[in-house]
C-alpha cells in the first residue's frame, strides 16, 4: 500500500470501526439488559395488579377467564405478548387471559422461571395470594420479547451504521486536506531548476514537515558544498597541471633547438622530471577522487595488522637515504584496506620528505581516544600554516619542491570517511607531528 492517503484512511477507518463496534456491543448489552429489566418489572406489576384485584373481590373467582391484561400499546404484533393464568392453591385453573395457553405456565410457587409450552418459550412470574387462595401466573412470550429487543437494537444500530459510512467519507476528505501541505512542498520542489541549490522555503508549512524540509535543505547544502569543492578542485588541478605541461613544452623546445649535447641532455632530464611530477599529480588526483567516493561506496571494515602492510607503506613513503622510519610495536587497526593504506602512506611519505634523519610512528592511548602519531625531525611547519594543512593544493612556506599539496588532503579525506580525524602540532623531535585520532575500539595490540 504505497499511498499515504489510502494507508491513513484504512488505519483511521479500522480504528473507527473497532471503536464503533465496541460501543455498539456495549449499547447492545446494556440496552438488552435494560429492556429485559423493564419487561420483568412489567411482569411483576401485572401479577401484583391481578392479585390485588382478586384480593379486593373486584374479579370473581368463578369467572371462566381472568381479566384481559393490557399489552404493548398500539403495536399489533405485541398485543398478546402477556398471558395470565389464575390457579387455585389446590391446582385447579380458575381463569386465564385471552390467548393464554391452557397448560400451566410454570410449576414454581413464586418468583421468576422459564418454561417451554407448545414450542414457545415463556418467562413467567408467579405470585401466591393465600388470602384469596389463588396463585397468579403472568407469562411473557420470549419470542416476542426477543423481537422487541431486536427492534430496539436495530433502531440504534441503523443510525450508527449510517454514521460510520458518513465518518468514512469525512475521514477520506479530511486525510486528503491534511496531506495538502505535502503536495504543496512537492510542487515547490518539482518547480525548481536543477541548478537551483538555494534552501527550500515554504512559508506556513506544517510543523510535522519542518524536519523533512530541514533535512532536505541540509542535503541541498551538502550538494552545493560538494559542487563548489568539485569546481575548486577542477580549477586547482588544471592550474597545477598547467605548470609541468608548460615546463615540458619549454624543455622540448630547448631540446629541439639545442646543438650542444649537454644542453640537450639537460633539457631531456628536465622533461623527465616534469613527466614524473605530472604522473605523480595525476596519481594523487585519482586517489583523491577515490577517497571522496568512499562515503558512497564503502568496503567492509576488517582488522588489519600493521605488520602485514608495513613493507608497502615504506615503499610508498619513498624512504630517503639517511632517514630511518621507526617500525612501531605490533598493532592492528579496524578499518577499510584502501583508506588505511592511503592515510598511513601519505603521512609517512610527507614525513619522510621533510625528515632529517628520523620518522617515528607510535601509538598513544592515554587520553579518551587512541592516537596514532606520525612525526619527524624536519624543519616543521609554522603555526599559521598548520591551520591550513589538509586543504587541497596547499603548500606551507618553505615546502620542498616536487610536491603537489595533495598528500595530507587525501589522508584527511580518507580519515574522515573512517570516522577518524587528523590533528597537527609541532613534534618534540622538531618537525611536524600528525595525530590520527580514532576510537579505542578501532585499535588493538598485536597482529
Amino acid at each position: 500500500m504505497s499511498s499515504i492517503r489510502l494507508r491513513l484512511f484504512v488505519i483511521l477507518a479500522l480504528v473507527s470501526t473497532v471503536v464503533w463496534s465496541l460501543a455498539a456491543s456495549w449499547v447492545y448489552v446494556r440496552t438488552r439488559h435494560e429492556v429485559e429489566r423493564v419487561l420483568d418489572a412489567r411482569l411483576i406489576e401485572a401479577s401484583r395488579m391481578v392479585s390485588s384485584l382478586l384480593a379486593s373481590g373486584d374479579v370473581a373467582r368463578t369467572s371462566s377467564e381472568a381479566p384481559a391484561l393490557a399489552t404493548a400499546a398500539g403495536r399489533s404484533s405485541y398485543r398478546r405478548q402477556l398471558s395470565c393464568q389464575i390457579w387455585s392453591l389446590d391446582g385447579a385453573l380458575i381463569g386465564r387471559s385471552d390467548g393464554a395457553p391452557s397448560r400451566r405456565l410454570t410449576t414454581a410457587a413464586s418468583g421468576f422461571s422459564e418454561a417451554t409450552i407448545d414450542g414457545a418459550r415463556w418467562r413467567v412470574y408467579a405470585i401466591e395470594n393465600r388470602e384469596a387462595g389463588v396463585r397468579v401466573l403472568v407469562g411473557d412470550n420470549l419470542g416476542m420479547r426477543d423481537h422487541l429487543v431486536q427492534s430496539v437494537i436495530a433502531g440504534l444500530v441503523a443510525p450508527a451504521g449510517i454514521g460510520l459510512l458518513a465518518m468514512a467519507a469525512l475521514i477520506w476528505i479530511s486525510v486528503g486536506r491534511g496531506l495538502a501541505p505535502i503536495q504543496s512542498v512537492t510542487q515547490a520542489i518539482a518547480a525548481r531548476d536543477a541548478d537551483d541549490l538555494t534552501p527550500v522555503t515554504t512559508p506556513g508549512a506544517a510543523d510535522e514537515l519542518r524536519p523533512f524540509i530541514d533535512a532536505l535543505n541540509g542535503l541541498i547544502g551538502r550538494l552545493d558544498a560538494a559542487r563548489r569543492r568539485e569546481s575548486e578542485f577542477i580549477s586547482a588541478a588544471a592550474h597545477e597541471l598547467r605548470t609541468p605541461l608548460a615546463g615540458l613544452r619549454v624543455q622540448a623546445q630547448i631540446a629541439a633547438g639545442a646543438r650542444d649535447k649537454a644542453v640537450r641532455d639537460g633539457a631531456l632530464a628536465q622533461m623527465t622530471d616534469s613527466v614524473d611530477r605530472t604522473a605523480r599529480l595525476v596519481s594523487q588526483l585519482l586517489e583523491m577522487s577515490r577517497s571522496e567516493a568512499l562515503a558512497s561506496n564503502l568496503e567492509e571494515r576488517r582488522w588489519i595488522a600493521l605488520d602485514d602492510i608495513w613493507p608497502d607503506l615504506v615503499k610508498r613513503a619513498g624512504q630517503r637515504p639517511g632517514v630511518d622510519i621507526d617500525r612501531p610495536a605490533a598493532l592492528s587497526l579496524h578499518a577499510q584496506p584502501h583508506p588505511l593504506s592511503a592515510i598511513l602512506g601519505n603521512l609517512l611519505s610527507n614525513a619522510a620528505a621533510y625528515a632529517e634523519t628520523r620518522v617515528l610512528l607510535r601509538l598513544e592511548t592515554d587520553g579518551p581516544a587512541a592516537r596514532l602519531v606520525v612525526e619527524d625531525d624536519g624543519p616543521g611547519v609554522d603555526a599559521a600554516d598548520r591551520a591550513h594543512l589538509g586543504r587541497r593544493f596547499f603548500r606551507a612556506a618553505g615546502a620542498r619542491p616536487g610536491g603537489n599539496g595533495l598528500g595530507l588532503s587525501i589522508a584527511q579525506t580518507c580519515a574522515r570517511a573512517q570516522g577518524w580525524s587528523l590533528e597537527y602540532a609541532r613534534s618534540a623531535l622538531g618537525g611536524l607531528r600528525v595525530d590520527l585520532v580514532m576510537p579505542e575500539a578501532d585499535v588493538r595490540a598485536g597482529g
